[in-house]
């Protein structure tokens, strides 16, 4: 599957995003949802503003429309990886449609009422 440039364009858009260790794309009967994992250098829960950098960046670097976008953050640390809350900071992204997933994720909808209609990478 063909992501782009997604991981290096998250690490660029948000300083604390250290890697992108996951990426992966699924059906979900409306089109595609794209799974996101990123590492970041603390256990802070997001703000609104490094999420909405992190989801403008995927929705601008990849190469095919994702309807749905799931975002899973985590941080390393000597006791094994700790999981980044983004759900405070996703419920402050209006008119964006925010689902909890797993431990502290979000499934995002509505990219486009947010950041214009998807067009891909030049």
């Amino acid at each position: 599957m063909d992501y782009g440039d997604v991981s290096s364009a998250v690490v660029a858009g948000v300083p604390r995003v250290t890697a992108v260790d996951g990426l992966e794309r699924s059906r979900n009967g409306f089109g595609h949802r794209l799974s996101i994992g990123v590492v970041t250098d603390s256990p802070e829960p997001f703000t609104s503003d490094e999420l909405d950098a992190l989801l403008e960046a995927v929705w601008r670097a990849l190469p095919w429309e994702p309807n749905t976008i799931k975002v899973v953050a985590g941080t390393s640390a000597a006791e094994g990886e700790e999981p980044v809350d983004l759900r405070a900071a996703a419920a402050e992204l209006s008119p964006l449609g925010v689902t909890n997933a797993g431990q502290g994720g979000v499934s995002l909808t509505d990219m486009d009422a947010r950041y214009g209609a998807w067009t891909g990478p030049e």
